[in-house]
């Protein structure tokens, strides 16, 4: 993979689209006074960021973060039902963008990922995947006049589509 070359319009095009809404991090520079600011940071930040790059290493600031236990479900005096949730500085997700905008890039572009690889590529959903599984599995047997109950499990979550005669001649 070539090395990653940040630019100042990309870093520029970041900062204007933070939500100002989001939290600050442990540094308490928030995303308001980030996308204000974006025109004349957006330089000094793209030089930080392709230095840090450059480098291998990440300035220590950026490396904190805030931790806090957020409730899932169940019982709210078990640890367990408690999941961690990292809160960093905005920098630090920006640079992020960038690394992981640069490597899906270059896997798609070089058609190194599975075709039917879904879940964390653009337009590629969970959801996709359900949708694409359902439709191969009813080519396959609507045509045979088949009947299966599928169980398709996604964490806790269970979805029960079943195939009969029934269902398929109506």
């Amino acid at each position: 993979m070539p090395p990653i070359k940040v630019t100042d319009p990309s870093v520029l095009k970041l900062l204007k689209g933070l939500n100002p809404n989001k939290a600050c991090g442990p540094d308490n520079i928030g995303p308001r006074l980030l996308r204000e600011l974006s025109e004349q940071i957006a330089s000094p930040l793209t030089t930080i960021i392709q230095q840090s790059l450059h480098d291998g290493t990440v300035p220590g600031d950026w490396r904190k973060a805030n931790i806090t236990p957020v409730f899932k479900k169940g019982q709210k005096y078990l640890c367990s039902n408690y999941r961690p949730i990292s809160l960093t500085c905005v920098v630090s997700k920006l640079m992020e963008h960038v690394v992981c905008s640069s490597i899906m890039n270059h896997a798609n572009m070089h058609n190194i990922l599975y075709p039917l690889q879904h879940g964390f590529r653009a337009r590629c959903s969970c959801e996709t995947q359900l949708i694409d599984l359902v439709n191969d599995t009813c080519r396959v047997l609507v045509p045979n006049h088949i009947f299966h109950n599928i169980v398709f499990q996604q964490y806790s979550i269970i979805f029960i589509f079943s195939f009969s005669r029934h269902t398929i001649h109506e």
